[in-house]
């Protein structure tokens, strides 16, 4: 696909100069200390293998959106949209941020030789929670089906995204447990089954003439298969796990566990309802009933296919960079993590604005060709979108940093300050330039959650500096055109000091490289 190669080409040297200066300390914290049953993938080669699956999933997941666009009414794409965002909205929020901590803290109990126990009190607590939804859904469908579709008599759809969630409560339990084992080829290679079995199966069902319901079911249906290579390598390897001979102590486990949980709960669920308000606002404030709203959505979800999956790479890189960066603070480095942070950040920035500018010039061809010129109003927001979603990357990725160092409260803060923002905006802007007032609202709140996590992570010694100013208003150039974007980006780098100094460090790594064949 030709926006992913563009980002395989534009990623090359940010890689390498993100990997370089740092490929000794992740080896090292990759090594120690490891048990026999999980030895950790480097960060180099979690970094390389996350970016070729990665490329290759999202691709797909591009295919997936432009059939399902093609061969479902605008409206019934809005009513994926609302499906698939109350999904991946409600799980991490009922789970109270208990499985998103094994990440974090996977590491010190495994050192300590109790990560069994820790896992299996994580474990039946995620299975709780997961009955527990079920039972609500047994008592309330209509309730549930209204607050999602606008329709409180369609309650098989209810059912149909509960089994979702079943589904993709038990993948995140999964895969964030792989993550914290640091474990990255496996959950690349579940994330690349996922999106693949999706795509064929959603396929499959539509052109057999099924709608929605099998829509959905067959997201339950491909998440449920992509958990046999992970669920394969932790049964291999369990045994294997050491186990200290000093009894766990699970009242000081949860002391330590809660306040992070509390705070990335709070995280998942303010991120969640920000992305989810403006369509929520656009389905139950545009006027002309729910028919009109529901197509509204279905365009603004048009214009967001390519853009949001930057956020779905910030997502995966950010899920990639949480363990090494907890290993290296665990272990003292804490200036290490800085400067990687800030390297990733800069190298996503350039990136992902040259891939906007990319995609800025072929969705023309692409809104009118494969899109058959049903969603104009989605080829007019995709600039604005692309800032947004870009700056949404960048936060998630960030806020990694500030969730190491356990200061998740301020990500929580800033993006509660954006939510609010987002809400009010909407509301001022929806009745008086309807779908562009949403994009608008959209647009500035994500600037005003990116503005205060800068603030907080230059409260807690990280420096604000030219390379930070750059990283911000790299993508907003896409405004002006993918011309003068890809220009602004070349500028950027060249005028960046960070920037050089690691393109240089880039090239004597491989003159050493190269050296060190030529005398062998």
């Amino acid at each position: 696909m030709p926006i992913a190669k563009q980002w395989l080409v534009g990623t090359s040297l940010s890689v390498t100069g993100i990997l370089q200066p740092v490929a000794h300390l992740s080896e090292k914290s990759s090594g120690e200390g490891a048990s026999q049953s999980f030895a950790a993938d480097s960060l180099a080669m979690g970094m390389l293998v996350m970016l070729a699956m990665t490329i290759i999933q999202r691709g797909v997941g591009f295919f997936r959106g432009i059939w399902i666009c093609r061969m479902l009414d605008d409206s019934v794409v809005g009513q994926w949209a609302m499906a698939l965002g109350f999904i991946l909205l409600i799980t991490p929020v009922m789970m109270l941020g208990i499985p998103g901590s094994l990440p974090r803290y996977t590491e010190h109990f495994r050192l300590r030789g109790h990560l069994k126990a820790f896992v299996r009190r994580l474990a039946m607590l995620t299975a709780g929670f997961t009955a527990l939804f079920f039972v609500a859904v047994a008592f309330v469908p209509s309730k549930l089906a209204w607050f999602i579709f606008l329709e409180p008599q369609d309650t098989q759809l209810v059912y149909c995204v509960a089994a979702a969630v079943g589904a993709i409560s038990a993948f995140y339990f999964v895969n964030e447990l792989l993550s914290g084992l640091r474990q990255v080829r496996v959950v690349s290679l579940m994330q690349f089954v996922q999106s693949l079995s999706f795509t064929a199966i959603a396929l499959a069902v539509l052109y057999g003439g099924y709608g929605l319901h099998a829509v959905i079911l067959s997201f339950a249906v491909a998440t449920s298969i992509a958990l046999i290579p992970g669920l394969w390598v932790l049964c291999r390897g369990w045994s294997g796990v050491p186990v200290s001979e000093e009894p766990f102590k699970a009242p000081s486990m949860w002391r330590r566990l809660l306040p992070f949980a509390a705070a990335l709960w709070a995280v998942n669920l303010l991120g969640n309802v920000f992305d989810l308000s403006d369509r929520y606002m656009i389905l139950h404030f545009t006027p002309g009933g729910e028919v009109i709203g529901q197509a509204a959505v279905g365009q603004y979800h048009s214009g967001r296919i390519v853009p949001v999956l930057l956020i779905s790479l910030g997502m995966l890189i950010s899920g990639v960079l949480m363990p090494y960066l907890s290993a290296d603070w665990e272990n003292g480095n804490r200036q290490a993590v800085r400067d990687r942070m800030r390297r990733v950040l800069l190298a996503m920035s350039a990136v992902f604005t040259l891939g906007g500018a990319f995609s800025l010039l072929i969705a023309p061809w692409m809104f009118g060709t494969l899109l058959q010129g049903r969603y104009n109003d989605g080829l007019t927001l995709m600039p604005m979108a692309f800032v947004f979603c870009t700056w949404a990357a960048m936060v998630i990725v960030a806020n990694g940093y500030l969730l190491v160092i356990e200061k998740g409260k301020l990500v929580a803060l800033a993006t509660g300050i954006g939510l609010t923002a987002n809400i009010v905006l909407n509301a001022l802007l929806l009745p008086v330039w309807g779908l562009h007032g949403a994009v608008v609202s959209t647009l500035c709140s994500h600037g005003i959650v990116m503005l205060g996590v800068w603030v907080a992570m230059s409260r807690t010694d990280f420096r604000f500096d030219r390379t930070l100013l750059y990283v911000s208003m790299m993508p907003a150039t896409l405004l002006a055109g993918p011309w003068v974007a890809a220009a602004s980006v070349l500028i950027c780098m060249a005028a960046s000091e960070h920037a050089r100094e690691w393109t240089r460090e880039a090239i004597d790594l491989v003159l050493a490289k190269r050296q060190q064949r030529s005398l062998a």
